[in-house]
């Protein structure tokens, strides 16, 4: 007779057994042999597979489970166990982290880049002469950076107190996949280095230059101011901040095609109103002198 294992007993046989195939994180389970490990009849097994995925209709049926499926699993494991924790107990075995795992670990990534950065000491004359051979400043620090750092530096040293914090087991390859994220993570707005280092930036360009850096943001061109009268007719004719007179004539045209009473029997009063409003915007472009137009 089997021995009837309590539901963390069975969670923990789960995870040795994803421990032993998994690699890098990757990782599948048949059902046949889940229904095994949660001491389940066929039976029970497939009915509680049906009930489940009965509340969560978007799912996509599979013959078992993989780490592209980690939050329904877990969700699947609760609901099979009634245990709290799963997603901790994956990640603590290195088998499978959720997003909110894997933000921390961007967030100790982004502490540890800002905080290296704080307590360098700035080489002056280096980061002077980068400057002065670019045209931009950032296109120079991200050069000093690169020549003072190596980013497999932060890496490392992210996932290592990451791991060491959680107490991650490494055999299952897990430092492998956080290091593929991160990296993959840096050229994006995610992880954008300009966007982490910006403080550094801010601070070394006043210790270079004695003052901070202006923003290089350009202004918006301010949109000229239309009386009520003048916008309306303008709303009417579709036409958009930067119109030509030929732009207005293109759209008076159209209009006219669509509702001139050769086409439009019904368009008479249309066509009346669609030439009187013409006519009107004519005249307060003329009156009003607007260069742009």
């Amino acid at each position: 007779m089997v021995e009837k294992l309590t539901p963390d007993q069975i969670l923990d046989d789960i995870i040795f057994e994803l421990q032993n195939t998994a690699l890098e994180c990757r990782w599948s389970i048949s059902m046949e042999r889940l229904a095994e490990l949660l001491q389940l009849s066929k039976e029970d097994f497939y009915r509680k597979i049906y009930n489940f995925k009965t509340s969560k209709p978007d799912r996509e049926t599979r013959l078992g489970f993989t780490e592209i499926d980690g939050d329904y699993f877990c969700e699947f494991l609760q609901y099979c166990l009634n245990i709290t924790g799963i997603q901790d107990r994956l990640a603590t075995a290195g088998i499978y982290f959720d997003e909110r795992v894997l933000y921390e670990i961007r967030e100790n990534f982004k502490h540890i880049v800002q905080e290296s950065l704080e307590r360098h000491d700035l080489d002056k004359d280096t980061l002077l002469l980068l400057a002065t051979a670019s045209q931009d400043y950032d296109d120079a620090v991200d050069s000093y950076i690169s020549d003072k750092f190596e980013i497999d530096f932060f890496l490392d040293r992210c996932i290592f107190e990451f791991m060491s914090f959680r107490r991650i087991h490494p055999e299952t390859g897990a430092d492998v996949f956080l290091r593929d994220y991160l990296r993959a993570l840096i050229p994006t707005r995610i992880l954008n280095l300009r966007d982490i280092t910006k403080e550094f930036r801010e601070r070394s360009y006043y210790e270079l230059f004695g003052e901070f850096r202006k923003d290089k943001t350009k202004k918006r061109k301010a949109k000229p101011h239309y009386s009520r009268e003048l916008f309306e007719l303008i709303t009417y004719f579709n036409l958009e901040d930067g119109f030509t007179k030929d732009d207005l004539k293109k759209k008076f045209k159209e209009l006219l095609k669509k509702y001139h009473p050769d086409i439009n029997k019904r368009g008479l009063e249309k066509t009346k109103e669609i030439i009187e409003n013409y006519n009107k915007l004519i005249i307060m472009i003329n009156e009003s002198r607007m260069s742009r137009v």
